[in-house]
């Protein structure tokens, strides 16, 4: 078994086992079985790692069906219903490519890996990248009125179920088991009470108790696009609205949503690179280290030049502060220590010696007066 797609099965098959618990002895007919996101079968070996995550279906499979199969196996739980994704079933569902929530990550996808939709979303051969991604929902149990209240359900047999089903919906089970890169929520106003947590309020199912770690923006306030980052997790999160609203009542079209995505992708540089043709889905992203010497020295020349431009200097003091928060460590895995010590100094002292011994007297002279001690003196001449 693929090493996250065991992660991913370990983080969801407690929480089914939670949710039979909450709803035991209950009769649930009519009520949809809960929506467990979808991990497609190469999303294992995609370099772009990214999760499409809805409103919510409208019907999906049968719940006392979902209750048999993990009443009996917890883990073949999480997967059952994979076939979806992995057969192309979805590619069916769709009424129209222009206001729908796979007509989105169809011409996203075909936009991203520059291929022609129709190929795309016509053409066996692409299966590895229809089955490259994760899709999740914001409500993993439906809404009341969109297929249990039609069916006459008793609303509190409803509301009982749902309240066992939060346990689902929040976007952390996926960062803590199989990390998206990028996670798309296309639900951007989702009600707060269909993403309640017992340990926090989560917005889009965004921790926002631990503002510190979040950096949240309105990107765009006309076309309600917002941006998260988990610093923590390296994690980025574009809340969108609904596909629907997209296509039919924003004034633009999903075409020009995606145009607008690739480009906040590539302005965010939420990846190095891009891919630049089909086959670029698979692999590894090529990561900056930024712990290797090689970083450090580039980072400190750089910061030394606009130091030096704008008639600034910096204290050692600040820069193990700089290389602490963004979590540059030492040779041995460490931070640098506190107060100026334990290595910021001699590191300065290297990188200056690297450059003038290779000649480049120029990047020399900017450390030299760029970085003082904490006393305020040129300390690495």
């Amino acid at each position: 078994m693929d090493h996250l797609r065991e992660r991913f099965i370990e983080q969801y098959a407690p929480l089914i086992g939670q949710f039979l618990d909450g709803i035991r002895g209950m009769d649930v007919t009519g009520i949809p079985a809960p929506h467990i996101p979808i991990m497609g079968q190469n999303y294992e070996t995609a370099k772009y790692k990214m999760a499409f995550i809805g409103m919510e279906t409208y019907d999906w499979e049968d719940i006392n069906e979902f209750c048999v199969i993990a009443n009996e196996d917890l883990k073949k739980a999480v997967s059952c219903y994979e076939d979806n994704i992995n057969k192309l079933r979805y590619l069916k569902w769709a009424s129209n490519y222009s206001s729908t929530f796979w007509g989105f990550i169809w011409k996203f996808l075909a936009n991203f890996y520059s291929i022609d939709f129709n190929d795309l979303i016509n053409a066996i051969s692409h299966k590895d990248i229809l089955t490259s991604f994760i899709w999740g929902e914001t409500n993993s149990i439906e809404r009341y009125q969109v297929t249990a209240g039609p069916r006459n359900v008793n609303p509190e047999i409803w509301k009982a179920v749902k309240r066992s089903s939060i346990c689902f919906d929040s976007v952390n089970n996926l960062i803590k088991s199989v990390a998206p890169k990028l996670i798309f929520i296309l639900n951007r106003n989702v009600d707060k009470e269909y993403i309640l947590n017992d340990d926090a309020v989560r917005a889009c199912g965004v921790p926002v108790d631990n503002k510190k770690e979040i950096l949240s923006l309105n990107i765009d306030e006309k076309m309600k696009i917002r941006y998260h980052y988990l610093r923590d997790d390296n994690v980025h999160i574009m809340a969108l609205p609904h596909p629907t609203w997209m296509g039919v009542y924003s004034g633009y079209s999903i075409d020009f949503y995606v145009e607008k995505v690739i480009s906040l992708i590539k302005q965010l540089n939420i990846w190095n690179s891009l891919p630049t043709t089909k086959e670029d889905w698979k692999g590894k992203v090529d990561e900056i280290n930024i712990s290797t010497i090689e970083y450090k020295r580039r980072f400190i020349a750089d910061l030394a030049s606009t130091l030096m431009k704008n008639r600034m200097v910096m204290s050692g003091q600040q820069l193990q502060l700089l290389l602490k928060i963004n979590n540059v460590l030492t040779s041995s895995g460490c931070n640098y220590g506190e107060k100026g010590g334990s290595g910021i100094h001699h590191l300065i002292a290297k990188v200056w010696e690297y450059y003038y011994n290779n000649k480049d007297f120029q990047t020399a002279y900017n450390i030299a007066r760029a970085f003082v001690n904490q006393n305020g003196e040129y300390a690495y001449e």
